[in-house]
Order: structure tokens, then sequence, then C-alpha cells
């Protein structure tokens, strides 16, 4: 059998779009797309200091998260959904001089400084909790109208320290 939790890590760091679920202060959902850069654990993204979700997680770190992906070249061409990683996470704003937040966002960093672009920004680290519910991981795409084979909960013991509260 295969190692999901090691698939699991390979797609989050493999992938660079998310969907980002938070709640502003009155507990009103809200949804984002955003594109991110991971190391196959932690999960950064850049966004205005200003913006809904920056105001959001400064207010509620709980988050949620959504990462829709192809599995192979044959599911980017057949109509059928996504194969997807869904998990809880704590969210965090961070400094931008962070050596591994650095690192992790290279290619964001040399993007901005070749196109000149100069803005307020900040950095969001995401720690996605230990349990990630899957569909479609490790399974064959014509096996994922199967939810008994397509849908798995995978135990990424990130943190021993996420705590649900």
């Amino acid at each position: 059998m295969k190692d999901l939790a090691k698939e699991v890590r390979k797609i989050i760091r493999e992938n660079m779009w998310l969907v980002l679920s938070t709640v502003d202060d009155e507990c009103q959902p809200h949804s984002s797309v955003v594109m991110y850069q991971s190391d196959g654990h932690d999960i950064y993204f850049e966004t205005g200091d200003d913006t809904l979700k920056a105001r959001n997680i400064r207010n509620n770190n709980k988050i949620s998260v959504t990462i829709p992906f192809r599995k192979n070249f044959i599911h980017k061409i057949i109509p059928a959904p996504p194969a997807e990683l869904h998990f809880k996470a704590k969210a965090e704003l961070i400094s931008k001089n962070n050596e591994k937040a650095r690192k992790i966002m290279e290619r964001v960093i040399k993007y901005e400084e070749k196109a000149g672009i100069e803005n307020e920004t900040i950095w969001i680290k995401i720690m996605p909790s230990n349990i990630i519910s899957t569909f479609g991981v490790g399974t064959k795409l014509l096996d994922m109208r199967k939810p008994e084979k397509a849908r798995n909960l995978i135990n990424l013991d990130y943190y021993s320290s996420f705590k649900k509260n």
C-alpha cells in the first residue's frame, strides 16, 4: 500500500493554489483562492496588509483549507471533479525576515523583484492540523466515483502541539 502521508506532503509541496476559509468578527464566513508556496509541511502565502483575509486572521487564526488538484494528464482533460485535500489549520502573520519563509517564498520574492512590485503586503504561515481529509489521493481516477475508495483521513503528525481550542 502506498504511503498516503508521504503522497499528501508531496501534493502540498508541489501545488500552488488553495482555497482559504476564514471568519470575520461577526462569524461570517469568507473564502478566497490564494497562491501559496510550501515545503510540504508549512504553507506560506502573501496578501495585502488590509485584505479581509488578513483582518480575519488577525481576529481569529483558526482557518480551513482546501487544496484542489488534478491527478494526472488524463484527469486534466476529462470532465471530472478535482481530487482534494481538506484540513483545519492555524494561521499566523510572520515577518518577511523569517529565514525559513524566505527560502520557501524565494520564487515569489524573485518575481516581485523582477517585476518591480512594491506594495504593502504581509506573509501568512499556515500550520495544518495533523488530520488531513483527502478525496482521490491514493486511488485510481475511476475509483473517485466510489466514496468508500476515494475518501481517506491521513494523520501527518506535523505538529504534536496543534490543539483543538
